[in-house]
């Protein structure tokens, strides 16, 4: 099952460029054993299905077969400006890392944890930027 990865919204060009390698390095790290959809929402927040405000959600569907998470990349353009790259491109892709995080929680039917999907978004981010080896799926949780 893949990875697929969707912007929405009309998210900024310049994001899109950077993220197409970035899934590709995923996808030859990680396999998928059920469909999870990533989206890059251009919003700078989402709201959860309860109503609060955030900037990452995610769910599986009824079917079990396929897990979707949106992240929130309306305040990427601003973070570029005035960020910097080195603070806009790690951001979004720690976030992701964390996403993917919940991904392999759900994937092994273990409680899902914060703090593993916090460190492991950074560990994720840490090794793409260093062009090592990412961090394993399962550790931490």
């Amino acid at each position: 099952m893949p990875l697929r990865i969707r912007f929405i919204g009309g998210a900024d060009q310049r994001l899109k460029d950077e993220i197409a390698p970035f899934a590709r390095w995923l996808r030859g790290h990680y396999s998928f054993p059920i469909e999870f959809e990533l989206r890059l929402v251009n919003q700078r927040v989402l709201r959860d299905f309860d109503g609060a405000k955030c900037y990452l959600r995610w769910w599986q569907t009824a079917s079990e077969k396929r897990v979707v998470a949106e992240v929130a990349v309306g305040n990427f353009g601003r973070n570029l400006a005035k960020e910097g790259p080195t603070v806009a491109y790690p951001t979004v892709i720690a976030a992701m890392g964390r996403a993917l995080k919940y991904y392999f929680q759900i994937v092994r039917n273990v409680p899902r944890r914060e703090d593993h999907a916090t460190r492991f978004g950074d560990r994720l981010m840490d090794a793409y930027i260093s062009e090592s080896k990412p961090p394993p799926p399962w550790r931490g949780a």
